[in-house]
């Protein structure tokens, strides 16, 4: 999936979280971007969003500009298995009915890893992705 076409959504979602303008970098490789500005990264080399911090204060958001359809297929997939530990009867993931949805997904939940209140738990990461969702009018 082409990501740049939703820039207009992440520019919305940029406000939302209070990130300024230049604070979302479209790259070809997130791996490689890091390597070339000194930082760690040691996730794949196939992360979609990567949220990061050059000077421990200002947050910028580095984005794919393709997003292999497996590696949403995977995230997509790890929130069905943690959406199965809560409920058996209720999908997240079914929710995520959108290409538009699921990169708002997908911005939301890099961003939730900056939140120290969400305590780097996946699930109430999760629950939290869901709440902004639905607050940002996408259910």
């Amino acid at each position: 999936m082409k990501a740049e076409k939703y820039g207009e959504l992440f520019q919305y979602l940029k406000e939302q979280c209070s990130l300024l303008l230049e604070d979302i970098v479209f790259v070809s490789n997130i791996s490689e971007w890091c390597a070339d500005h000194g930082i760690h990264e040691h996730d794949s080399k196939e992360r979609p969003f990567k949220l990061i911090s050059e000077d421990g204060k200002r947050l910028r958001m580095l984005i794919r500009k393709h997003i292999p359809d497996t590696v949403i297929h995977e995230r997509i997939n790890a929130l069905w298995v943690r959406s199965q530990l809560i409920s058996v009867a209720f999908d997240k993931a079914d929710v995520l009915d959108s290409d538009r949805k699921i990169m708002a997904f997908l911005f939301l939940s890099e961003y939730a890893t900056s939140l120290p209140d969400l305590q780097e738990d996946k699930l109430i990461e999760d629950d939290w992705v869901f709440r902004e969702l639905k607050r940002l009018g996408f259910f």
